[in-house]
């Protein structure tokens, strides 16, 4: 199947009215991975080669709308994000999330999850660290729920890398801005809206499984009232 053979026109009418290129360009990618999720979250390199060409494609034609340019600049130009990160939203529904993630330099996203989606990241500037990791079981540690994660993937990104968490591969994963500031483009696509996400801090290794890590799950909720920590992403 191909990549965004429609070419939006400026305006596209549709059931919630008029709506904008970019928004198209942007509901287009979600239709196509819709199309394709059961073969493409398998976890093959074939299922992250394809989901890799339908962002950086998606990020091709979202260069050619104002509001995306426009959007990209302001977040270019802005200050850096005192408190280490900052999410941009682009457009949110029923579907999907997308929106411009800046990290400050040194600045790290705690290792989260969101269920049942598939969401890609295109690296716009900068370098980034991302580290993917599955459930192995869930252990109660110190009276406590936790999780027992096994590592997936390590990756090194910089400017036009992807990279792509599936919902049942390494879907929980973090973020490390490595040297200046990083700028992301990040899509995330899901099946169900409003599932609640949880948040993981390791504890220390799990013994016996190089690699492995015991952390604390934290759902959003919890964490939001807790502390009252950004979380938006």
């Amino acid at each position: 199947m191909g990549m965004y053979a429609m070419d939006p026109k400026k305006t596209t009418k549709g059931k919630k009215g008029n709506i904008s290129k970019t928004e198209q360009w942007l509901e287009d990618y979600a239709h196509q991975l819709f199309a394709n999720w059961a073969e493409r979250i398998q976890g093959k390199d074939s299922d992250y080669e394809w989901i890799s060409d339908q962002i950086t494609e998606l990020h091709k034609n979202l260069n050619r709308t104002a509001i995306y340019k426009f959007g990209l600049k302001e977040v270019m130009n802005s200050e850096v994000p005192a408190d280490g990160w900052r999410w941009t939203s682009i457009l949110q529904n029923d579907e999907m999330h997308a929106g411009f993630l800046d990290l400050a330099p040194g600045a790290t996203i705690p290792f989260h999850d969101h269920p049942e989606s598939i969401d890609a990241m295109l690296v716009l500037d900068g370098k980034v660290e991302v580290r993917s990791y599955s459930p192995s079981h869930d252990v109660v540690a110190i009276g406590k729920q936790a999780a027992h994660l096994k590592p997936v993937n390590y990756q090194r990104l910089e400017k036009q890398d992807t990279s792509i968490i599936l919902p049942d591969t390494g879907n929980i994963h973090g973020l490390r801005c490595l040297g200046d500031r990083a700028i992301l483009l990040d899509v995330q696509v899901y099946q169900r809206p409003n599932v609640e996400r949880r948040w993981y801090f390791p504890l220390g290794a799990a013994n016996n499984d190089p690699g492995h890590v015991i952390a604390a799950a934290v759902p959003e909720s919890l964490l939001r009232s807790a502390i009252g920590c950004q979380t938006e992403q």
